[in-house]
């Protein structure tokens, strides 16, 4: 495994509360689920080994609930404990998100426009406002 697939799937339990709090799920599912965020193919293993820790530590619930097809499954929802885990990653993905942002926006200052695989008149990379920099600033 990469470095970066190990930095990605550190990133796996806090998008799992969010799925959780948009909805309850089954282990199944919530691997499907975390495709939308670049896990087309997340290993159901490590998906299992996640959701019973979380439950361990308290963020997660669950109970067996009957199938309309096939056997009954366990189904995951977030507990007031999972909620504010939720609320703080929020804030941390939030920081880093500023941190991200910036490093991309002057790697393209540096590198040219052509980097982004736009021109100068285009919106900026990723969609957000360039950042405020001094340019004297080290």
């Amino acid at each position: 495994m990469t470095t970066h697939d190990t930095e990605r799937r550190a990133l796996m339990t806090p998008v799992i509360l969010l799925l959780l709090s948009e909805r309850p799920g089954h282990g199944y599912e919530l691997t499907q689920r975390l495709g939308a965020f670049g896990w087309a193919e997340a290993e159901s293993a490590h998906v299992y080994r996640l959701l019973r820790g979380m439950e361990r530590c308290g963020q997660i619930s669950s109970q067996w609930r009957a199938s309309a097809s096939g056997p009954a499954r366990r189904e995951y929802e977030i507990t007031a404990t999972g909620s504010m885990s939720l609320a703080l990653w929020f804030v941390r993905l939030g920081e880093l998100h500023s941190t991200l942002h910036l490093f991309l926006e002057r790697y393209v200052q540096l590198n040219g426009p052509d980097l982004a695989g736009s021109d100068a008149g285009a919106q900026p990379l990723f969609g957000h406002p360039p950042a405020r920099t001094d340019p004297h600033a080290n």
